[in-house]
């Protein structure tokens, strides 16, 4: 039972690295094939390429795991705290019940 484990762990990194790989040549290949015509920019490696997918990840995402989600957390409990009785123009309109 433990070497199942094991081999699916093992499995799951080496279709990992596959996938990452994959996506790295997918996006040597579509930066190869129009920056050096459109802009006339350097062709890359495969691991200048590597650098950039890891730079734009840094750079859009950020390094810190998981504190995106706690941002949303917290700016979606701020937003039900505020909200969470109706908005203040509501309770200003005069409706036929009212009346």
């Amino acid at each position: 039972m433990k070497t199942f484990k094991i081999f699916k762990y093992v499995g799951f990194g080496i279709l990992g690295l596959c996938f990452i790989s994959l996506a790295i040549f997918v996006t040597m290949c579509l930066w190869n094939s129009l920056i050096p015509i459109l802009f006339h920019g350097p062709v890359l490696t495969f691991w200048q390429t590597a650098g950039l997918f890891i730079l734009s990840k840094i750079l859009l995402t950020g390094v810190a795991p998981g504190a995106r989600n706690h941002r949303r957390l917290e700016w979606r409990r701020k937003y039900h705290d505020n909200f969470r009785h109706g908005c203040r123009e509501e309770e200003n309109i005069v409706t036929p019940e009212k009346v």
